[in-house]
């Protein structure tokens, strides 16, 4: 299988619609799940509230940081940090500008979740 262009977009703290505590779980069993497997997307751009899982005191952080160790990019949208006054907060992955963030959902194969 081969995810090589894969760029995931994440733009809140669960996925799906409904209710929000399960979208939680689901998003922190997918981030579990793929840390344990071999086929990874390249970057997963953080943006809206979704940022709010690189910040400090997010349960997330710990998992996103291993994602992060096995050569994932993780990208915070930095208007984002900027509005949620997350500035100075962020404890995994870095910030990027839209141009940054234009570049890979230009030149990937986007994953909306």
């Amino acid at each position: 299988m081969n995810t090589r262009g894969k760029v995931f977009l994440i733009g809140s703290e669960s996925i799906g619609r409904g209710d929000d505590d399960l979208g939680y779980e689901i998003l922190m069993s997918m981030l579990k799940t793929l840390v344990e497997r071999e086929d990874r997307p390249v970057a997963v751009i953080f943006w809206n509230t979704a940022v709010k899982l690189l910040a400090e005191g997010s349960p997330s952080v710990p998992r996103l940081k291993t994602l992060e160790g096995k050569g994932v990019q993780l990208l915070a949208g930095q208007l984002c940090v900027k509005e949620l006054e997350l500035t100075g907060k962020m404890v995994v992955g870095k910030l990027a500008t839209m141009d940054e963030i234009l570049d890979l959902l230009l030149h990937h194969d986007v994953v909306n979740l």
